[in-house]
């Protein structure tokens, strides 16, 4: 036989599409059911500030003009055993100014919010809130080591490599149809058939995204073996400032040197505010504007003596390292914040829809798919006991985060929107479940 002829017998047998079919929806049934619980949660996660701001009338406050002194002034007026560490301008229209304060007491952390105009404090509130449950839980599934979340993130992460494995399979078996199923939605002659007409349509309109996901993902598990550098900071500059001089007799302090950081930095926007009163030190973080959106606000850091006004240092992540720059990327774009409210939506919407494609997915592997492409009954069982060993931490887990935010029992609100997202967790997982069993052990025939 022919080199060649032996070539194309391989190629034609290994890299066959119902290979990559058997491949695709192996891993699809063994890691399946984890990647739906993690989609899920990330879809909320996406929007969880804004389920709090909903429910919490705390978070909600009048629109204007930033006032950053007030802000500060009142909090102390009202709270002087606390420390007010970090001041972030409202997310959006219509949102308190969102800070954290730390308890000299009991050393916690607590969340502040305030009128953004006035200053006025509107509350004073544990840091345990559904932003936190759904942020811990999709991040790390409360799972921690010597009070570090590090295991949990690789936990999650690693699966990212499961859902990037499962892309490039699934749209390898699509080919160009690829495109032609991302807009049309092929009519079922059988209702046998709607799951899998579902999983296809839901997957082409998501594999992008998902791909994205995937990889800033995977991107978290490489920070943990290799953290991202600090950001490069330039000190010594010669900045000069015309008002300087007259920095004693200012009032709004803080105010004045947040409208000096736009001079600065170009088209810099500033949106949180750290003051070390120990160190005498401002830090401003804020976005600019172009590629500068799709940043964290702290790619963009200046810091100035409070005390005299001087400029300390710039530091901004474009003059960083590209591993600095991808770090500062990351977040935003997996979450979906990197463009206001309006990309928060399309991330959730987009979330739903691959958490959907992978429940489609699910159902249509144990309808339809035979069985001599279903994983053997240890390895699913193996995952399934994996998934459950991992939710049942989670509910360990994260009554000890609770524990060590809150001092009080949660609000109403909070025990409601996560019964609520577990109610419907284990339901579907349950479904799943029976499903998978019905056809590993009762081997059911094939439904065409």
């Amino acid at each position: 036989m022919k080199i060649s002829n032996l070539i194309s017998i391989l190629k034609k047998n290994l890299l066959s599409k119902g290979l990559f079919f058997r491949l695709h929806a192996w891993t699809g049934i063994i890691f399946g059911p984890m990647l739906y619980v993690i989609c899920l949660s990330g879809s909320f996660a996406v929007i969880s500030n804004e389920i709090d701001w909903f429910f919490n009338p705390n978070i909600r406050s009048q629109s204007g003009k930033m006032h950053w002194d007030l802000v500060y002034k009142k909090f102390y007026e009202s709270y002087p055993d606390y420390e007010l560490t970090t001041v972030r301008a409202p997310r959006h229209t219509g949102f308190a100014v969102h800070s954290y304060a730390r308890s000299q007491k009991d050393k916690k952390t607590y969340r502040v919010f305030s009128n953004p105009v006035s200053g006025e404090v509107q509350g004073l509130e544990s840091f345990w809130n559904v932003q936190r449950f759904f942020r811990s839980f999709h991040r790390r599934f409360f799972i921690t080591f010597q009070n570090s979340g590090v295991p949990g993130i690789l936990f999650v992460s690693l699966y990212g490599i499961a859902l990037l494995a499962i892309i490039i399979l699934g749209v390898r078996v699509q080919g160009k149809r690829v495109l032609k199923l991302a807009y049309n939605l092929r009519r079922a002659r059988n209702n046998r058939k709607i799951f899998s007409n579902s999983h296809l349509f839901l997957s082409n309109w998501s594999w992008i995204f998902a791909l994205i996901i995937s990889l800033t993902g995977i991107w978290y598990a490489v920070e943990i073996f290799k953290p991202a550098p600090t950001i490069k900071t330039k000190k010594n500059l010669n900045f000069s400032n015309e008002t300087q001089a007259d920095y004693d007799g200012i009032h709004d302090k803080i105010n004045y040197l947040t409208n000096l950081s736009s001079s600065i930095i170009n088209n810099f926007n500033p949106d949180t505010v750290r003051l070390d009163k120990k160190n005498k030190l401002i830090q401003i973080h804020g976005k600019t504007e172009g590629f500068g959106i799709f940043l964290r606000s702290r790619a963009n850091i200046i810091t100035f003596d409070y005390d005299t006004g001087n400029l300390i240092s710039v530091g901004r992540t474009v003059d960083s390292s590209p591993h600095k720059i991808i770090s500062d990327i990351a977040d935003p774009i997996h979450f979906g914040n990197w463009g206001g409210l309006l990309t928060q939506i399309i991330w959730f919407i987009l979330g739903l829809i691959l958490s959907l494609a992978v429940m489609a997915g699910l159902i249509l592997a144990a309808k339809r798919i035979p069985k001599k492409y279903h994983p053997s009954k240890i390895v699913f069982n193996c995952s399934i006991a994996l998934l459950f060993l991992v939710l049942c931490y989670s509910l360990f887990g994260g009554y000890k985060e609770y524990a060590r935010y809150a001092d009080t029992e949660p609000k109403t609100y909070i025990e409601f929107v996560i019964y609520a997202f577990s109610a419907i967790l284990f339901l579907s997982l349950l479904i799943l479940i029976k499903l998978f069993r019905s056809v590993l052990y009762k081997n059911h025939n094939r439904l065409s």
